[in-house]
């Protein structure tokens, strides 16, 4: 009886552990998951038309902020190289050797930037397309014709692998969808536009990924990530000057000498943004925590 209990517990072991794999690691993969997503087009300016090429250029490194994953030259770059994360690369987005850019139809980039899926349907882990989806049809023209003219640059990167770690969070769902293609629904009509520019800086740059839906307070998904605070006027921002905002948006600079990481706060993007659009997102974020009224005022300086 005694070496039955002990196989029935052996064997109980045994099926929760498989259990725990199945769930943890997953027999199937959000990120094996394809979806059948038919991108409308885009109109998109002519290589000549150097006024939407540089606001292209300003839309994807200022408010997308792409540089903060693809590298300063959207080339792609290394996250990770480790036992415990795996070797995680960024796409190469240029037309250079490795890249994408040479072989890209203006439907293959809407329907990775505006779906973060392949030609093939497959999703992009760690594309933040919930907010990505929400950029108009101007500006996304005007963000591919940029990227249809980068330079070339040659980065083959390597072969993409998920380490243990990684597998098991995005697999498991602990921390929410981390393939973010599975949050947004490809079929839906077109969201209506914004209703301020405020409002759109802050759901494209996604304020919201850390600082929770209401901007009143969340947490980053990635190990590690310290609580993302209530940026909203009834929160940090209620003492905070314009000036103190833009050093943090552009040095990650903290009143008292702290500094952010830009792992976690991606300033190294904000930074591109420039001061009217840096006071337009000032001014909404503040304004979010205001009372009827605005009573908390325009705290300028």
């Amino acid at each position: 009886m005694k070496a039955l209990r002990w196989g029935l517990t052996a064997i109980g072991a045994l099926v929760a552990l498989v259990a725990v794999a199945i769930v943890v690691l997953g027999w199937r993969s959000p990120r094996e998951q394809y979806f059948s997503v038919d991108p409308q087009s885009v109109p998109v300016p002519a290589a000549d038309d150097v006024e939407a090429l540089e606001r292209g250029q300003y839309l994807t490194h200022a408010v997308a902020v792409c540089g903060v994953c693809h590298g300063p030259d959207l080339a792609g770059q290394k996250m990770s190289d480790s036992v415990v994360y795996g070797y995680i690369v960024t796409p190469n987005l240029t037309p250079g050797r490795g890249g994408i850019g040479a072989s890209y139809e203006v439907v293959d980039w809407v329907r990775a930037i505006r779906h973060g899926v392949t030609r093939e349907g497959r999703a992009f882990a760690f594309m933040p397309v919930d907010h990505y989806f929400h950029i108009t049809d101007s500006d996304l023209g005007d963000m591919i014709a940029y990227l249809r003219h980068l330079p070339a640059v040659d980065n083959e990167g390597g072969a993409f692998r998920l380490g243990l770690l990684p597998k098991a969070i995005i697999n498991s769902g602990l921390l929410g969808d981390l393939v973010r293609a599975k949050i947004i629904d490809h079929r839906a009509p077109r969201p209506l536009p914004a209703p301020s520019r405020g409002t759109y800086l802050a759901q494209i740059g996604g304020c919201d990924f850390c600082h929770g839906p209401a901007l009143r307070g969340g947490q980053g998904p990635e190990p590690g990530a310290p609580p993302g605070p209530d940026i909203t006027g009834a929160g940090l921002l209620r003492e905070r000057s314009f000036e103190q905002f833009v050093a943090a948006m552009r040095t990650g600079a903290m009143p008292g000498g702290r500094q952010i990481n830009s792992m976690h706060m991606p300033w190294l993007g904000y930074r591109n943004m420039n001061d009217a659009d840096l006071r337009i997102l000032y001014d909404h974020l503040r304004a979010l925590g205001d009372p009827p009224g605005g009573a908390h005022g325009s705290n300028t300086p």
